[in-house]
Formats: C-alpha cells, sequence, structure tokens
C-alpha cells in the first residue's frame, strides 16, 4: 500500500511580503550608494592624474625656460600673480601644448615648441580640452577650469588655499604658504573652489 503525503502550502502573508520587499530594497539602496562612492572615488583619481601631471609640466617647462607659461612672470611687490585659471583667458594651456599662438603680435611662450603636456578632447566641454577657439581651455570632469598657484616673487612658495576652505578639518591648524612654486587644484564635483572635495597637488585627499 502506498502512503501519500499531503504537503500544506502556505501563502506568504502581507506583513511578511512588506518585510521581504523592504530588506531588498534596503540592500538595493545600500549597493546604490556603494556604487556611488566608487564612482566619485574614480572620479576624483581621474582628475588627480591631470592635477598632478599638469603641475608636472609646468615644472618641465620652468626647467627648460627658467620661467612659468604666463605672460608676465614678475609679481608686484612682494606678493605672487593673481591665481590663474585655465578657462582660456591665457595661452598657458597652448604654450603647454608647444602650439603656436594663434594671433599676429602675441608672445610665443613656447618658443622651441616642446609638447610639453597632452590632454585629450573634452566630450561635451568635461575633462580635457574644450572649445573651438584659441586658447584652449582645459576643464575637469564637471566642465570647470583647473585653479593655478605661481611663485613669481621667487621665495619658492606660494599662498595656501586650504587656509580659507569651508571644511574646518582642512583648514584648521594650515601654515598660510606652501613650499612649492607651484599649486595646482580642481574645485570637485561640487563645482565650488575652497570646498572640502577640493582635488589638490598639495595633499592627498
Amino acid at each position: 500500500m502506498k502512503t501519500h503525503r499531503q504537503f500544506t502550502l502556505r501563502a506568504f502573508t502581507l506583513l511578511e511580503l512588506l518585510v521581504v520587499i523592504t530588506i531588498i530594497a534596503l540592500l538595493a539602496s545600500l549597493a546604490a550608494i556603494q556604487i556611488i562612492r566608487s564612482l566619485d572615488d574614480a572620479n576624483r583619481l581621474k582628475v588627480m592624474a591631470v592635477v598632478l601631471d599638469l603641475k608636472s609640466d609646468i615644472d618641465a617647462y620652468h626647467l627648460e625656460y627658467n620661467r612659468f607659461p604666463i605672460a608676465s612672470n614678475s609679481a608686484s611687490g612682494d606678493q605672487d600673480a593673481p591665481e590663474l585659471l585655465t578657462d582660456g583667458s591665457t595661452p598657458l594651456v597652448d604654450a603647454l601644448l608647444g602650439i603656436p599662438p594663434s594671433g599676429s603680435g602675441v608672445r610665443d611662450l613656447n618658443p622651441k615648441h616642446i609638447p610639453f603636456s597632452s590632454f585629450p578632447v573634452a566630450k561635451n566641454d568635461r575633462y580635457g580640452l574644450a572649445g573651438a577657439a584659441r586658447p584652449y581651455k582645459l576643464t575637469d570632469l564637471w566642465g570647470q577650469p583647473y585653479h593655478i598657484l605661481f611663485d613669481t616673487n621667487g621665495d619658492n612658495q606660494v599662498t595656501n588655499p586650504d587656509v580659507a576652505n569651508s571644511d574646518p578639518k582642512i583648514s584648521q591648524n594650515r601654515a598660510s604658504h606652501l613650499a612649492s612654486r607651484v599649486a595646482i587644484y580642481s574645485s570637485g564635483k561640487d563645482q565650488l573652489p575652497g570646498t572640502a572635495d577640493d582635488i589638490v597637488s598639495w595633499r592627498s585627499r
């Protein structure tokens, strides 16, 4: 004689379904947060690489010409020249690329036309050489120019932007100057200079 076992199937209650859905939603949100964080970290590393390359390229230019790739290397009084942007307002990027000036009567900042730098072409004006007109612009991943400080008064130091940073963890106990001839930074994802997410050449974060 065969014995038949009867299996009883119990349906999920509404409460159990809500608990399962809540757990799945929580796990999905945690995964999304981690993915966004990983993407942000990857973007910071990409921009940091450009910042450090740009600083190295300017140092190489200075070694070759004993000057910076700007129109005037002299400061007024004891102060360094004002902060410069790679927004196309100066031929700095063109000079680093080794491209002759486009206009007549414009000083050629790189008369040997040495290509100190190589940058990709920006997509949607982000991350690379942007704009059709010369001088070229150089933008970060968020479409903003890089900020550059030069030691034009020859004291081997530049003003430390961290002193005015809005994040007290960064601004507190900072020296007023950096022991460097060049300092470069990106304003980061928030596109605001002087905030916690700035990507700078003088510290790792």
